[in-house]
């Protein structure tokens, strides 16, 4: 069972499998749906708990039953796809996160198995970005990207993307998308100023991430690339406690064959139940980065 709550969302989405055994090759086999699903549909739910006046306990205070929808635009992997089944609900998920719990119940053969799992909420408070411009000149080695952290959270996912539009003979216009991963990082690991989290980045990254995705495109004259600022979007996901253990101790161990996972807080099961949120801000680049980008031998120009 896998299922990360967001209470910026208005759907979330569990994903609940059961664990198969079969003669032959394991990878055909979890490409078939019914190897890895339950039979019809699970009394599964999703149980908000809220904190009494005083603020030592919590009390029952809603409960979601999950229904059943098709999705189709899984990505291709292990297991079958385009095409999944999940569990989902649109009850809402508070984002006072010291006021709230949630816990998922799972029965199964009408009530021989119970499978549970709790977890807090990430988000709420003043989670943002900071800057407003980018800088990734020439006259910089390293940079630093900056965010007000997010209750609840013990993990950072960062990404930058830089948006462009290439303009080929015909004047068809392709959008484009060069995805800079600067890491997930602990919340222990990172540097904090005055409440302010940041990361450090090379600035000439940006230039070689560019580069990557033009490839052999880069001596094109005929093709024009144009940007409109802002160009630039900062994502930043925050993690909560069982999603950083999960993380942290599975590490990229995925494979189809790997022993029973270290890490788990499904009781009666395996997998993860936790929480996370996101924000995104778009931002311009500074002068001297549009200068720099103009020097390369790309044909970038900036949009009205």
């Amino acid at each position: 069972m896998y299922g990360l709550l967001d209470p910026t969302q208005d759907t979330n989405f569990i994903k609940i499998n059961r664990a198969f055994l079969g003669y032959g090759d394991a990878n055909e086999i979890a490409m078939i749906p019914d190897s890895s699903n339950y039979p019809g549909k699970l009394d599964a739910r999703i149980i908000e708990y809220r904190a009494n006046v005083s603020g030592n306990d919590y009390v029952k205070n809603d409960e979601y039953l999950l229904d059943t929808i098709t999705i189709h635009n899984k990505d291709l992997g292990i297991f079958y796809a385009p095409d999944q089944l999940v569990y989902y609900t649109r009850g809402r998920i508070h984002p006072q996160t010291d006021r709230y719990k949630y816990r998922y119940d799972l029965v199964i053969n009408r009530g021989d198995t119970v499978i549970t799992a709790t977890t807090d909420v990430v988000g709420g408070g003043q989670f943002s970005v900071v800057p407003s411009i980018m800088n990734f000149s020439s006259y910089i080695e390293t940079g630093k990207l900056k965010w007000i952290g997010c209750p609840n959270s013990y993990i950072y996912d960062v990404v930058i993307r830089f948006y462009y539009t290439e303009i080929g003979p015909s004047l068809d216009s392709i959008p484009h998308c060069v995805t800079w991963q600067l890491g997930t990082h602990p919340e222990s690991t990172l540097q904090v100023e005055h409440g302010v989290y940041n990361v450090s980045y090379l600035a000439s990254l940006f230039y070689s991430n560019i580069g990557q995705e033009i490839g052999a495109d880069t001596l094109l004259t005929n093709v024009q690339r144009v940007f409109f600022e802002p160009s630039i979007e900062i994502e930043i996901t925050a993690g909560g406690y069982e999603l950083y253990n999960y993380i942290t101790v599975n590490g990229s161990n995925s494979s189809i064959v790997q022993n029973i996972p270290d890490y788990t807080n499904i009781n009666g099961g395996y997998g993860v139940f936790s929480s996370r949120t996101k924000v995104s801000k778009r931002v311009k680049m500074s002068a001297q980065t549009v200068v720099d980008l103009y020097r390369h031998n790309w044909s970038f120009r900036q949009g009205e």
